[in-house]
C-alpha cells in the first residue's frame, strides 16, 4: 500500500508543481487584484485578456477618475488616442473601454454596464468593422483571452476562472511558458515579445516601438512585412449583410442608452487594409438607427486603405489613420 502511494505522489507531484506555479505566477493575471494588470513600458510576454482588464481597471478606477467618456470596439479602436479625442469633446475622463476581438454584443454589455451603474456617458466613440458588427452572443471562445468578463455577462466566475487553469495546462503553452522562465527567451509563437506603453488611469494601451521603427527606415519595416501586405482586388468588394434582428435589438439598446444619457456620440467603420465594403443596408440601418451625421464609413477602396503605409500590417492601422478620423468626423458639419 505503501509503494501504491508513493506511486501516485510521484505520477502527481508535476501536477502539483504546475499548480503552484499557476497560482504562486497568476500567469493571466486573473486570480487576484491588480491596481495595474499592465507595467508602464516594457513586454507583456503572456498575453492577457483584454477584455477582463478593461472592465476590471474600469472598477477600480472609476471611484477615483469619475470617467464620462468611452472608446468602445477591438483592438482596432486602442489606436484612437485619448490625448487627440480630447481635442474634439469637451472632456477630459476617457477611458478606453475596448477588447481584443470585440464584437458588438461586447459593446453592448459594456455600455450597459455603465447605464447600470449610473455612470454618465457624456462621449461615446464606437469603432465598428463588419465583423464585430455580426457578434451577437457570448459563445464561450475556445482562446481565453478573448472570454468577456463574466461580470459583464452574468457568466459564472467560477467557469471564467476554470477555463484559464486548462489553458495553462495545454502542453505548448506549458513548454513556451516554463522554458521562459528558465532562459528568458520566448517562443514568440506563443508568447509576446514586443513592447508596449499602457498608460492605466485612461487603459490606454500603445505600441510606441513599431512608430520608432517606422520613424527609423520606413523602407526597411514594410520590406520586411511585404509578405504581409497582400495585393489586393482592383474591383470593390462588399462584405456579407451583417444587421439582422438580433443586431438590431442590440444597436436599439446602446441608443436607447445613449438618448437617455445626452451621450455625444460618434461611430466610425473602420478603413481595413482588405478594403472590403461593408453592406450599403447594414450602413443605412446604422443611419437610420443613429441618424446619418453621425455614422461614419471609411470600409472599401479608399485614399486610406490604398496606402499600405497607414498600417502595421494587414489588420491594424496607424494612429495617424486615427487621427485623421476623429479630425474628420468631429468637423463634419
Amino acid at each position: 500500500m505503501r509503494k501504491i502511494l508513493l506511486k501516485i505522489l510521484l505520477a502527481t507531484f508535476p501536477i502539483f508543481i504546475v499548480l503552484g506555479v499557476y497560482f504562486y505566477n497568476d500567469p493571466f493575471k486573473v486570480l487576484y487584484h491588480y491596481d495595474s494588470y499592465l507595467q508602464k513600458d516594457g513586454i507583456q510576454y503572456v498575453v492577457l485578456n483584454r477584455d477582463y482588464i478593461s472592465t476590471e481597471t474600469f472598477l477600480n478606477n472609476y471611484p477615483k477618475y469619475k470617467y464620462d467618456s468611452y472608446i468602445f470596439g477591438n483592438s482596432r479602436s486602442g489606436y484612437y488616442s485619448v490625448a487627440e479625442w480630447e481635442k474634439h469633446i469637451q472632456s477630459t475622463r476617457c477611458y478606453h473601454f475596448d477588447a481584443s476581438g470585440e464584437g458588438l454584443y461586447g459593446i453592448e454589455r459594456k455600455i450597459n454596464l455603465l447605464h447600470e451603474r449610473h455612470v454618465p456617458i457624456k462621449n461615446a466613440l464606437i469603432v465598428f468593422d463588419q465583423e464585430a458588427i455580426s457578434v451577437v452572443n457570448n459563445k464561450p471562445d475556445d482562446d481565453v483571452i478573448l472570454r468577456k468578463d463574466p461580470l459583464l455577462t452574468g457568466g459564472s466566475k467560477l467557469d471564467f476562472e476554470l477555463a484559464n487553469l486548462q489553458s495553462f495546462f495545454d502542453i505548448n503553452f506549458l513548454k513556451a511558458y516554463f522554458s521562459f522562465l528558465v532562459t528568458h527567451k520566448p517562443d514568440v509563437s506563443i508568447l509576446n515579445n514586443i513592447p508596449t506603453h499602457y498608460e492605466v488611469t485612461t487603459n490606454e494601451l500603445t505600441y510606441p516601438a513599431y512608430e520608432a521603427l517606422i520613424a527609423r527606415n520606413a523602407d526597411s519595416f514594410y520590406q520586411s512585412r511585404a509578405h504581409v501586405f497582400y495585393q489586393r482586388s482592383p474591383i470593390l468588394q462588399y462584405a456579407p449583410h451583417a444587421i439582422e434582428k438580433e443586431q438590431l435589438a442590440l444597436l436599439t439598446n446602446i441608443k436607447r442608452i445613449f438618448e437617455e444619457n445626452n451621450t455625444n456620440y460618434r461611430i466610425v467603420i473602420s478603413p481595413l487594409y482588405n478594403q472590403v465594403k461593408i453592406d450599403p443596408r447594414d450602413v443605412q440601418a446604422l443611419d437610420s438607427l443613429f441618424g446619418r451625421r453621425y455614422v461614419y464609413d471609411f470600409s472599401g477602396i479608399n485614399d486610406i486603405t490604398q496606402n499600405k503605409y497607414n498600417y502595421y500590417e494587414n489588420s491594424h492601422y496607424r494612429p495617424l489613420v486615427a487621427k485623421q478620423i476623429m479630425d474628420s468626423i468631429y468637423s463634419a458639419k
